[in-house]
């Protein structure tokens, strides 16, 4: 490992200009300063977070890489994070900036743990290298796996495929289905009509950003074999699908139940309280923290954790029993 007496050597000063150089304090001229900093970037140097930590007796720190996502859902999951990671004395850095943007401050600021939430997984080289320097605890949250990190996924398409059982449970046969059909919610719910031996029609899947949507939805629910049910893939496709149920004076839970992905707080505060299917966020918080924060045994012979949550249905007032 690269350390400061090796820039030393190589920039031609003594360490303690180094020293001085890479933490900003006086006595440097700016143009030395610039020159050591490059050095140490091109030998890819990386300060022991310990002694950084003890010398400025700093509590830990948690840095969260965010997506551009707007919902309540990462909204509430970054909340409560944020509080958990406080009950344990944790300082929190959140950044909605590029991942390798966000890894380069990580490392400058010294963070000792990494949450990753993105919607996809496709590192760049940079990021890559950023991550090669990061001497902590990466934890990648939602699905993706890398080497040298945590992963903690979750069972969304058991989520959905739990919310169809409830409805057939509750006398339900003809179910359908709001969101995207290239996600694992879809193959959930294609699995729940498999398994509990409901009708599949094509006309009972709609994707609320088709521009045809409202059309579609108009014609479905004034069918005369509409669904008595629906299952909604997200808090996105909930707020355009309940608007037009409501121009269309159709009742939730009289006229049609109703399960939305995502169990959030604002969604059991509804007129209506709504059903859910998906992950507890305080669980996904407190979880995280557990895994980033814990001390691995000598008798582990995994060291990275590799988790699934299992999703479950909470019911409220949005379905009742069909009686058609």
């Amino acid at each position: 490992m690269v350390t400061i007496k090796d820039i030393a050597r190589e920039a031609g000063v003594t360490f303690v200009t180094v020293s001085r150089a890479l933490n900003d304090e006086p006595g440097v001229s700016e143009e030395k300063r610039q020159a050591i900093k490059k050095i140490a970037d091109r030998m890819n140097y990386v300060p022991s977070l310990a002694a950084k930590k003890l010398a400025q007796k700093q509590p830990s720190m948690l840095g969260m890489i965010w997506p551009k996502l707007k919902g309540l859902f990462f909204y509430d999951l970054s909340f409560e994070i944020q509080k958990e990671a406080a009950r344990r004395g944790l300082q929190v850095i959140f950044s909605m900036a590029g991942p390798d943007e966000a890894m380069r401050t990580f490392n400058r600021y010294f963070v000792d743990y990494v949450v990753y939430w993105r919607p996809d997984w496709n590192p760049t080289l940079e990021f890559l290298q950023e991550k090669e320097k990061f001497r902590g605890e990466m934890l990648l949250l939602g699905g993706w796996r890398s080497e040298r990190a945590h992963s903690l996924a979750i069972d969304r398409i058991g989520a959905v495929r739990n919310a169809v059982g409830h409805l057939a449970d509750l006398g339900h046969r003809r179910v359908a289905f709001i969101g995207q059909t290239d996600l694992h919610k879809f193959n959930g719910y294609m699995q729940g009509l498999a398994a509990f031996k409901l009708d599949y029609r094509p006309e009972y899947i709609l994707d609320p950003t088709d521009p045809s949507f409202k059309s579609q939805l108009t014609n479905m629910m004034g069918h005369d074999e509409r669904p008595s049910a629906i299952v909604v893939d997200s808090q996105g496709s909930l707020f355009p699908t309940t608007r037009l149920l409501r121009e269309l004076n159709i009742r939730v839970p009289e006229q049609v139940s109703l399960v939305v992905y995502d169990d959030i707080p604002e969604l059991e505060a509804s007129d209506v309280p709504l059903t859910t299917a998906g992950p507890s966020i305080e669980y996904l918080a407190k979880r995280t923290l557990d895994i980033l924060t814990r001390e691995a045994s000598e008798k582990e012979k995994v060291r990275w954790v590799e988790e699934e949550v299992v999703c479950s249905v909470s019911m409220r007032g949005s379905t009742i029993p069909w009686k058609g």
